[in-house]
């Protein structure tokens, strides 16, 4: 027996409601970023509000792929089945949030230190802490599962995903404070020229989820 199309969250009235109210959320918090950017020296508040939007929209990408991941490794790891073309669907939903996302953090190499660094650090933040409580919560999950000694079929599979997830976010989050030299334990200002030669010091591991920073 199939299950429902994960996809139907968004035409249900819930997901109507937060299609109205997710953007005045953003437009709050635009607003709230561009007040604590501005005060860095050197930030520009057109700079600022384009690293916002492009962080919003790598936020979304991320939330894009989520979607299209997570119903997919549940279902083919012991989950209810899906329809083949939600499969498909998944998929393409997958490689849109993959392009948003990579699309977007190209564009912030463009801008300048001082109006992407207050931005950045927020969005960072954001990612290794809702990685840090999903990952939390579903080890909880598994523990607990574990004390009560109830096994239904498959019970494991969401909770390990999650946590997979979970771990997969902050760990890039993590990755990404060490090789951006706004995190290190140095003064919050400093000149243009320890920026330049922070730059020539950041690496590149492989793949990480979110770029070095100018």
């Amino acid at each position: 027996m199939s299950a429902a199309s994960p996809l139907s969250f968004f035409l249900s009235p819930v997901g109507v409601f937060y299609s109205a109210t997710l953007p005045c959320l953003l437009l709050l918090l635009l607003a709230l970023i561009l007040l604590a950017s501005t005060s860095t020296p050197g930030a520009k508040a057109g700079q600022v509000t384009r690293a916002a939007f492009h962080y919003i929209m790598q936020g979304l990408g991320i939330v894009l792929m989520t979607v299209g991941a997570i119903p997919t490794l549940t279902s083919v790891l012991g989950g209810p089945p899906y329809p083949g073309r939600v499969y498909m669907s998944l998929l393409w939903v997958f490689l849109v949030g993959g392009a948003l996302f990579l699309w977007h953090e190209q564009c912030t190499q463009k801008i300048e230190h001082a109006s992407l660094a207050v931005v950045h650090a927020l969005f960072v933040t954001t990612v290794k802490t809702i990685g840090y409580v999903v990952a939390l919560f579903s080890g909880l999950v598994l523990l607990i599962q574990t004390a009560l000694g109830q096994y239904p079929a498959h019970w494991w599979v969401s909770p390990v995903v999650l946590l997979l997830y979970g771990i997969l976010l902050f760990w890039s989050a993590r990755e990404s404070e060490l090789g951006d030299h706004s995190f290190q334990s140095a003064p919050l200002h400093t000149p243009h020229k320890a920026h330049k030669k922070a730059k020539k010091h950041h690496g590149w591991f492989g793949f990480r989820l979110f770029g070095k920073r100018a």
